[in-house]
């Protein structure tokens, strides 16, 4: 049989570009954007030289003894020709983290109080809503009462006790905007005394998984996400909070169509581990004390991240009973495509025996749960899929690692 000449021409074209797709790093080209941060070694692979791909690279700032940031910016052209993008990009020597693995419990307090229900207040005539008229609702966060801080059940009772008649002004927030109103304390005649007729929230309590902790600053960070308040659904908007160790004395094994639990107890106010100060849409952060439990015996590891998380085999170190930390295996089979900050950046999925006997799969209390690939911790575990506890959502551990 004779071959053309035009398929032979064909097949090498083919041949070309298979091998342009193999070589060429257009996924961890195209998920930097200017600004971002990547070690020596990533850097290294990004400019790595290819006969089809230009790199020019220009040292902007940094470097001295002060700063051990570098700099960079960075054109990548294909065959010298066509643009395909431009990037400041920040070196950083490779960084290693404690990791982390354990479960933790987590007290927070407002700031501010949140408004979580309603009621009448039982007056000499008749039974009477303060909150009607005033237009705050449930899930508002009141901030002051007549330019004075609240958040605790005691600052307010400290106003209504020296309150003297009249209107007070409310400070409060909504959807993190700040807004003004007004409202009038009512004289409850069964307790003998000024009421607003609200119901409130000034804590929230929580458990979850350490993920990491810089070795220097001992910034820790964990969960992955947000503690949200029960009631109304919002991120819980704290003033300080600790942190504390956290025994696990059970699970509750997830099942399709109900989330699994960790079971975990610790006692507020005795040996808190440190402080937490963030608590955002990517995990709940703050600073360990220098004694804290939570770095003894440490192992120190690389960080990966979105340009190191793969599809195929890693593992997640959990707690999931009383403080024995484990290493059990998972599978990505999934690593999205992210420019910027999002959730749900992997699909995870259980492989480990052990792990499904005892939990079903991922539970709630497992979020930030440290995964490891290639040696490097590259994300957290963050959510379970309700309908298969066998599988759930990772964050890429580049969203974390800023706060």
């Amino acid at each position: 049989m004779r071959i053309s000449r035009k398929s032979i021409v064909f097949f090498l074209l083919c041949s070309m570009c298979v091998l342009l797709c193999i070589s060429f790093p257009y996924r961890e080209i195209m998920m930097l954007n200017s600004g971002d941060i990547v070690t020596v070694e990533e850097f290294e692979k990004l400019t790595k030289c290819f006969d089809f791909l230009n790199v020019n690279v220009a040292c902007v700032s940094g470097g001295t003894d002060d700063n051990d940031v570098k700099e960079y910016d960075v054109k990548f052209k294909l065959f010298n020709l066509f643009n395909i993008k431009n990037l400041k990009v920040s070196v950083v020597e490779d960084e290693k983290v404690f990791l982390g693995g354990d479960c933790v419990g987590l007290s927070l307090k407002s700031n501010g109080v949140i408004v979580v229900g309603s009621n009448y207040v039982i007056t000499k005539n008749g039974n009477i809503a303060p909150i009607q008229s005033s237009g705050l609702s449930i899930g508002d966060r009141i901030t002051h009462l007549n330019g004075l801080e609240v958040n605790s059940l005691k600052d307010i009772q400290s106003v209504l006790s020296n309150y003297n008649g009249g209107i007070i002004e409310v400070k409060y927030i909504r959807k993190n905007i700040e807004y003004f109103t007004e409202i009038k304390p009512e004289f409850d005649i069964q307790t003998n005394s000024y009421k607003l007729g609200i119901w409130i929230r000034d804590d929230a309590v929580g458990v979850g998984t350490l993920t990491f902790v810089k070795p220097d600053s001992l910034r820790f960070g964990s969960l992955g996400h947000a503690i949200t308040d029960s009631d109304t659904g919002e991120n819980f908007s704290i003033k300080e909070g600790e942190i504390y160790k956290c025994n696990v004395v059970g699970v509750k094994k997830g099942v399709k169509g109900a989330p699994g639990e960790i079971l975990g107890l610790f006692l507020q106010g005795k040996n808190p581990q440190g402080v937490v100060d963030k608590n955002i849409e990517y995990g709940v952060y703050g600073n360990l004390s220098e004694d804290s439990e939570f770095v003894l015996g440490k192992s120190k590891i690389d960080i990966g991240g979105k340009l190191s998380a793969k599809p195929g085999k890693a593992t997640i170190l959990t707690c999931v009973d009383g403080t024995n930390i484990q290493e059990f295996d998972v599978e990505l089979i999934k690593t999205n495509y992210q420019i910027g900050a999002k959730s749900k950046s992997m699909v995870i999925k259980i492989t480990d025996e052990e792990l499904l006997e005892k939990t079903g799969g991922i539970v709630q209390g497992m979020s930030g749960s440290p995964i490891i690939q290639n040696g490097k911790i590259v994300g957290a575990v963050t959510h379970v899929f309700v309908n298969d506890p066998t599988k759930g959502f990772g964050l890429y551990i580049d969203w974390m690692l800023d706060e």
